[in-house]
């Protein structure tokens, strides 16, 4: 058996780098070891599918769909903005809260229900009836975590409490639309 010049590398149970395997796949080298281990000819089957599927990647020709980076810079300027403000109720005085802050109780108290994740939530005043709102919540679930009407019901008890709890209105509407599920516990940012 030949003896690795390099020092750091990914050995394989014949002793081999992957990194010579793949200078011998580079220079079409081979030698009676490579040709005969088994383990050196799985290496050299998975670099040549790396190596395929890399190609494939570089040319694919796919554009980003033309004002993709306007719509993204949309986005995320509207979730910085403070939102309209929605009147308390008067028993707690002359005071208003922004629809954002609302907006962030309200995907906490989402997801504080294990396997649940708040994607987006939209309020809107109930103008007929001061103190009540409209809520529109975009949901993201786990894989694997039940059934999904007890999840998205326990979801609307947690909105509707923290609601009333936490900021003082009451909810006439809680929307709810699942719009993704994730395999395994992940989280991804809100931007």
């Amino acid at each position: 058996m030949a003896v690795n010049s390099r020092i750091d590398g990914h050995p394989l149970p014949c002793g081999r780098l992957v990194e010579d395997v793949f200078d011998d796949v580079e220079t079409g080298r081979t030698d009676a070891h490579s040709a005969e281990c088994e383990h050196c000819a799985t290496a050299r089957r998975s670099l040549h599918q790396l190596t395929e599927a890399t190609r494939l990647l570089v040319e694919d020709p796919a554009e980003p769909p033309p004002g993709l980076l306007d719509r993204v810079m949309a986005a995320v300027r509207a979730e910085l903005r403070r939102g309209a403000a929605l009147p308390l109720p008067a028993q707690l005085g002359p005071a208003e809260v922004s629809e954002q802050a609302v907006a962030v109780v309200l995907r906490y108290a989402a997801d504080s229900v294990a396997g649940v994740w708040a994607r987006s939530c939209r309020i809107a005043a109930e103008p007929a009836r001061p103190g009540t709102v409209r809520i529109r919540m975009s949901l993201s679930l786990r894989y694997g975590s039940g059934p999904v009407e007890p999840l998205v019901a326990e979801v609307r008890r947690r909105v509707s409490t923290a609601l009333s709890g936490q900021v003082g209105l009451t909810a006439h509407t809680v929307d709810l639309e699942l719009v993704d599920i994730w395999p395994y516990e992940r989280r991804w940012s809100r931007t």
